[in-house]
């Protein structure tokens, strides 16, 4: 179980979390981590251009730089900036500079089972089990999407269109042995 104070590395692309309230601290209520992204974060978790259908999300930057991309838009935030993205936007964000870290608090609300889908990404991640750019197989993302519905979808395709295709991906990739959720060791619990 995920805990506040839990803390989550991904080698692939040098980002650290930290749990700073989870769903069980928050009744439900949100998800908050405290994150650090490696320079040259291309490869983060928001590097896919992606929106949540019913959670709305906010970045607190502390230091570094944080590109957002809303709208057809790019736009840069600094240290003491705040961004909120309304449930529904379709956005991708990643570590601005080649040189320095970026270090942000995240917040998602509500919380809903978030922190079990970054749980499996970060477990793959650790277990060797991503491609080159960082993400999951298309069977795996099907499984662990199809089964936590509503939380994740990739802007630019209909949403319809997308649950045909990750239902019937996951249906192949369960019977490939795929789970929908890996549970997080750690570097020395692999």
């Amino acid at each position: 179980m995920i805990r506040p104070g839990s803390v989550f590395y991904n080698p692939h692309n040098r980002e650290q979390i930290t749990f700073l309230h989870t769903h069980a601290s928050s009744n439900g209520a949100y998800l908050r981590i405290a994150a650090v992204v490696g320079a040259g974060g291309e490869q983060a978790g928001g590097a896919l251009r992606h929106f949540h259908p019913l959670q709305e999300e906010k970045f607190i930057v502390h230091s570094g730089l944080l590109c957002m991309y809303v709208k057809g838009g790019k736009k840069i935030f600094k240290a003491g900036d705040t961004v909120v993205i309304p449930a529904g936007v379709p956005h991708r964000w990643r570590n601005c500079s080649y040189t320095e870290p970026l270090h942000f608090t995240y917040e998602i609300a509500p919380a809903m089972q978030w922190e079990m889908v970054i749980e499996t990404l970060w477990a793959l991640a650790q277990k060797g089990a991503v491609r080159e750019n960082g993400s999951a197989s298309f069977l795996q993302l099907a499984v662990t999407l199809d089964h936590f519905r509503e939380h994740f979808y990739f802007a630019g395709l209909p949403v319809p269109l997308q649950r045909v295709i990750f239902r019937l991906g996951a249906v192949i990739g369960r019977k490939l042995g795929l789970k929908p959720h890996h549970k997080y060791r750690g570097v020395d619990g692999l």
